[in-house]
């Protein structure tokens, strides 16, 4: 089963593609930045992470259902943790502006 997952993120384009044969790809602009082939991921670590340069760096974190992933993004700023993408919950307005 292959799954995609589309979002902007201070103005990079971030597609996450995720298949049970193949694995996670993390892809940045068009750039596949990152990859995992771990079959079960806990969501406890990041499964993916990319430098966004002077943004920060972008965490994917796995969120396992039943039969299903959700991918949860977080940019990461010097101690700061910033909430930019969840496929399976609405983020908050000031989370979303602020991933812009």
């Amino acid at each position: 089963m292959r799954k995609e997952f589309e979002f902007t993120v201070k103005a990079h384009n971030v597609k996450i593609i995720n298949s049970w044969f193949r694995g996670a790809k993390l892809y940045i602009d068009g750039e596949c930045r990152d990859q995992d082939y771990t079959f079960l991921a806990s969501g406890k670590r990041a499964l993916l992470s990319a430098n966004l340069g002077e943004h920060g760096m972008l965490e994917i974190f796995p969120v396992s259902a039943l039969i299903s992933v959700e991918m949860d993004a977080f940019l990461i700023s010097g101690t700061e943790r910033q909430h930019v993408y969840s496929s399976h919950k609405r983020l908050s307005l000031k989370e979303q502006r602020l991933a812009r």
